[in-house]
């Protein structure tokens, strides 16, 4: 056998035996991370039941006239790890419309509402999409997460190339519930207006929250005895 080919076979069955480095990134208060992409293959727990999924729309109008304007829909969804039960956020920028006369350039999504869960943060590059940011920064509070594209999202106008879509966010928390009280800005630039920066703004983002406390009632035997006790005392006075 060629000695090349038993090399090949060799180096092969060594990388078959590496296990599959995980990409997960702990994102803490004032931190900020270089992101890779990841994928379920790299981090399993990112594979789930997706139990909520809508698009929330806006728009800017770069020129002041409202016939002309540039559009972005944010896919809102929420997964449910099969690992262990706890919530993946992953929104996703989808432009729609760009009836301007030049490109639109996205550079930054801001995200609020995290509080103080505790966040592994990327983008999913084994979904649907074209480009994820290449950084993340987490606020002082933790409440913000600021991503950042270093190499900005391309939406052409009119039906010109390219119209690129983010891929999907992916924020992996502790939380096991959530609520749509979270808040997204998407700032980017017009190439027909330079030094001017504008904002998309989104309201009802999914968010981690905390599992509400259940008070239990008292059983009814319980009041049963109560009731009783009272009665007892009653008769005696």
């Amino acid at each position: 056998m060629n000695k090349s080919i038993v090399i090949g076979i060799v180096m092969s069955c060594v990388v078959a035996l590496i296990p599959v480095k995980s990409n997960a990134i702990l994102l803490n208060a004032g931190d900020t991370a270089f992101l890779p992409g990841t994928t379920a293959a790299m981090e399993p727990e990112l594979a789930g039941v997706v139990i909520s999924d809508n698009s929330i729309y806006d728009s800017i109008v770069p020129g002041g006239n409202n016939l002309f304007q540039v559009g972005i829909d944010v896919t809102n969804r929420v997964t449910r790890s099969n690992a262990n039960n706890s919530l993946i956020f992953s929104p996703r920028l989808v432009p729609t419309l760009n009836n301007t006369t030049g490109n639109f350039l996205v550079d930054q999504v801001v995200i609020a509402g995290f509080s103080d869960f505790v966040l592994d943060v990327n983008y999913r590059s084994d979904g649907l999409g074209d480009r994820g940011p290449n950084t993340a920064t987490r606020s002082a509070d933790g409440n913000e997460l600021s991503f950042d594209f270093l190499f900005p999202l391309s939406v052409a106008n009119l039906f010109a190339n390219p119209q690129e879509q983010s891929y999907f966010l992916s924020i992996n928390s502790n939380a096991t519930a959530y609520t749509n009280t979270g808040s997204m800005s998407i700032f980017g630039r017009h190439i027909d207006y330079p030094g001017e920066t504008f904002e998309f703004t989104y309201a009802g983002l999914a968010v981690p929250v905390n599992e509400p406390v259940a008070v239990s009632e008292p059983p009814l035997t319980a009041l049963f005895v109560i009731f009783l006790s009272c009665l007892m005392v009653f008769r005696r006075s």
